[in-house]
C-alpha cells in the first residue's frame, strides 16, 4: 500500500512540471493591434483581440518608437476611446505626441479621457510588464 502512495506521489511530481508548461503557453496573451496614421504626429489604435487599455498604451509605444523613430517625449490621448474612424463598427484611441489642451498625468492605464498622457517610456514599459504578453502592432493607411 505504502509502495502504491509513493508511487502515485511521484507520478504527480513528475507531471507536475509539464502541465504547468503547457498551461502557461495556453494563458500567453496575444494581440494584433492595428494601427492607422492620421498625420506625422497622430495615429488610431483600434481595439482588437480583447484588448484594454494596457495594450493599447502599449501600442502606442510600440508605435512611437519603431515607427515614428521617437525614443523620449510624451504620449497623449487626442480622443479618448470612441467609434473609430477608419473602421466601421469598431472602437479606437487616437494618439498624439503634440501637447493636447487640459492634458494631465494619471497613473491609471485606462483610455476613456481626452488629454491623459504617458511619457513614451512610460507607454512602452507596458509592453514589458507581462511577461506572457505579446503584442504586434499593423501600420495600416486609408
Amino acid at each position: 500500500m505504502l509502495r502504491a502512495i509513493f508511487a502515485l506521489v511521484l507520478g504527480v511530481a513528475l507531471l507536475t512540471p509539464t502541465l504547468s508548461a503547457a498551461q502557461q503557453e495556453v494563458r500567453r496573451e496575444r494581440f494584433d493591434i492595428p494601427i492607422f496614421p492620421i498625420d506625422a504626429n497622430t495615429f488610431e489604435v483600434i481595439e482588437n483581440d480583447g484588448a484594454g487599455g494596457t495594450q493599447l498604451w502599449c501600442a502606442a509605444g510600440i508605435y512611437t518608437r519603431q515607427f515614428l523613430g521617437q525614443r523620449g517625449g510624451s504620449i497623449y490621448i487626442q480622443a479618448g476611446r470612441g467609434d473609430s474612424r477608419a473602421v466601421v463598427g469598431r472602437k479606437s484611441v487616437i494618439f498624439t505626441t503634440q501637447a493636447v489642451d487640459g492634458a494631465f498625468s494619471s497613473t491609471s492605464q485606462g483610455v476613456r479621457r481626452t488629454g491623459q498622457v504617458f511619457s513614451m517610456a512610460h507607454a512602452y514599459a507596458l509592453c514589458r510588464g507581462t511577461p506572457r504578453l505579446q503584442i504586434k502592432i499593423r501600420e495600416n493607411r486609408l
